[in-house]
């Protein structure tokens, strides 16, 4: 897996809901868990056209609470279907499971991350580094990576995978 990132920043504030501003409800209701069906409607109740605009690389900023509410998977399982990256400022504890359960990699906590950047400003995130740098600002951030043994989870592709290569192993 490709842990560095280099893309556009997309700038959230505070509080955004998993069910809802991250991705509308009835997918967690109807239990969709299909990435590519799933990317269509990311941040749509929040940008109608986000899911159009975003590219494979991009990187979400968000503030404090990201994913805050019911720790359903959908609006992560969004953000891999993109192939987009994630640093906030927190993440709520069902959802930083949920994050990592999807096989998204992201950097949280960070406090202050947001008054680092813009929506639109070029960043190249090391997510195994925890390493920020802001291009257009020529800046550079320091955060804490998230541990090991979470990004080898992660970089399998999410939790069923990583049960799938432990079977594996453990069967062989």
């Amino acid at each position: 897996m490709n842990w560095i990132y280099r893309g556009r920043c997309w700038k959230f504030g505070d509080n955004l809901g998993i069910d809802g501003a991250i991705m509308p409800l009835r997918f967690a209701l109807s239990r969709e868990t299909d990435p590519i069906v799933l990317r269509d409607f990311l941040m749509s109740e929040v940008d109608p056209e986000f899911p159009k605009k975003v590219n494979p690389g991009d990187i979400i900023v968000a503030g404090r609470r990201f994913g805050q509410g019911n720790p359903h998977i959908q609006g992560f399982l969004g953000i891999r279907g993109h192939r987009l990256g994630l640093v906030a400022e927190s993440i709520p504890r069902g959802s930083f499971r949920n994050v990592i359960n999807a096989g998204v990699p992201f950097l949280a906590p960070c406090l202050g991350v947001t008054s680092t950047c813009e929506t639109g400003d070029d960043l190249e995130v090391d997510f195994s580094t925890g390493l920020m740098r802001n291009i257009t600002r020529a800046q550079e951030h320091q955060f804490t990576p998230v541990e090991p043994e979470l990004r080898d989870i992660i970089a399998v592709g999410g939790w069923k995978e990583h049960v799938k290569q432990r079977l594996a192993q453990s069967t062989g």
